[in-house]
């Protein structure tokens, strides 16, 4: 599937859950992402699986455990529960 008619392939992650399992299947992998959620902006992330570390582009805040990440991406409430239904994610490089 793509995005606004983008080239590049997406992923869609409907839990917090299945988004973890993709990132730590990754191994030591470094590469680019980008997430699309329901309501909101695009933003540009980094991931670093040989430090386990998500860095988000525009202001270089990092994520050090991939439930933080989940969590934010998921755009969830105080008790962890997510705010949005799914996540579009698009590899970069």
């Amino acid at each position: 599937m793509n995005i606004d008619n983008s080239s590049k392939p997406y992923l869609r992650f409907k839990t917090r859950d299945q988004l973890q399992s993709y990132l730590a299947r990754a191994g030591h992998a470094e590469f680019d992402f980008r997430t699309h959620p329901i309501f909101g902006a695009p933003e540009n992330f980094h991931y670093s699986g040989r430090e386990k570390v998500i860095t988000r582009e525009n202001d270089q805040k990092f994520f050090d455990s991939l439930d933080d990440f989940t969590c934010y991406a998921f755009q969830c409430d105080a008790e962890g529960y997510s705010n949005t239904e799914y996540i579009d994610f698009e590899l970069l490089n």
